[in-house]
């Protein structure tokens, strides 16, 4: 799906999309160094078994570190990312798509090896964690992955039409219509998150980064088409849906 990112000034942009109110620089790279510990390892020590362990571990937590990646710079203040064709759709880019697809499935790679390694009779370290902590890592990116097969069953984003707002994948399910639809807000100490209230039910709130835009532009869209029922035909192609947005909030 091609996304278009745009960065309305329909708010001011003065409340961070950032948990802590601030760009994680030092996670970053935190987790940027992690991967360097198994290299290390595989480099000093000569045995080929665990050698080959570290390598799939090293290959594990570069996929990590550039997941984390493309989860942190998905969002920023004032940004909106929407589908670039058919109706209004906030939507996470490709990076952020992939990225629980492609950690599950590296997270597979130190078990296989592990099972290699023994097959073949390769030297390499003993103990239990090593022989254990793939098959638990491979367990939980099988997990993992059984999450996202299920997630299909949603829609990718959030999808604001004519009948009301639909989605979110790998979120909290959204089904609602205008008539249910009550007050729309970023929550949390810095606002990363988005909560819609729907009459009868408990409020859902979706993290920012299934929506790829900050949430505060994000409330003020989906605000605006409830307050505007003579609006919502214009949602039938998010483009033009925002250009109407911005010129009423910003005239």
């Amino acid at each position: 799906m091609n996304t278009v990112a745009r960065s309305p000034r329909i708010i001011d942009g003065s409340r961070s999309v950032h948990p802590t109110g601030r760009f994680p620089s030092a996670a970053l790279v935190l987790v940027g160094i992690l991967p360097l510990l198994p290299l290390l390892l595989a480099v000093v020590d000569a045995r080929p078994g665990f050698r080959l362990v570290m390598i799939s571990l090293t290959v594990y937590a570069a996929m990590l570190a550039v997941a984390l990646w493309f989860w942190v710079r998905s969002l920023r203040e004032r940004l909106i990312r929407i589908a670039a064709t058919g109706p209004l759709r906030f939507t996470p880019p490709g990076g952020v798509r992939l990225s629980p697809w492609l950690v599950p499935v590296t997270g597979l790679l130190p078990a296989a090896v592990t099972f290699l390694v023994q097959t073949l009779g390769l030297p390499t370290l003993g103990g239990r964690l090593l022989e254990w902590g793939p098959c638990i890592l491979a367990i939980v990116s099988l997990f993992g992955l059984g999450r996202e097969i299920l997630a299909f069953r949603r829609t990718l984003g959030l999808v604001v039409d004519e009948r009301g707002l639909h989605g979110v994948r790998r979120a909290a399910p959204l089904e609602a219509s205008w008539n249910e639809i009550g007050a729309v807000t970023p929550v949390g100490p810095h606002g990363p998150k988005l909560a819609v209230s729907v009459a009868g039910r408990v409020p859902v709130i979706v993290d920012a980064h299934h929506l790829g835009s900050d949430p505060a532009a994000v409330a003020a869209v989906v605000s605006f088409f409830r307050d505007r029922p003579e609006q919502r035909h214009m949602l039938a192609n998010g483009t033009d849906a925002m250009r109407t947005v911005e010129g009423a909030l910003r005239s």
